[in-house]
């Protein structure tokens, strides 16, 4: 099994500096990966909900457009409700 990324990135530190010692290191390095790893879950809920919006306001075009070319606006909401 591969090692934690941590231990690699930990490993490349200390190795460019003399000053650390490992546990400092690797306590660092967790914070950083940790720290990465909220934003990018972070990032990726930010675009689900976008998709999200961006689906639902389709979904809000779409019904106006039937409503506008004369559909049962009563119709038309137990299709978006899916009840029809």
């Amino acid at each position: 099994m591969e090692p934690h990324p941590a231990v690699a990135y930990t490993n490349e530190l200390l190795a460019m500096t003399n000053d650390l010692d490992q546990a400092t290191a690797s306590d660092f390095v967790l914070r950083v990966f940790d720290g990465g790893a909220y934003e990018g879950r972070r990032t990726a809920l930010l675009a689900a909900a976008a998709d999200e919006n961006e689906k639902d306001a389709q979904i809000r075009r779409l019904a106006e457009r039937l409503q506008a070319l004369g559909e049962d606006p009563a119709a038309i909401a137990r299709t978006m409700r899916g009840t029809d």
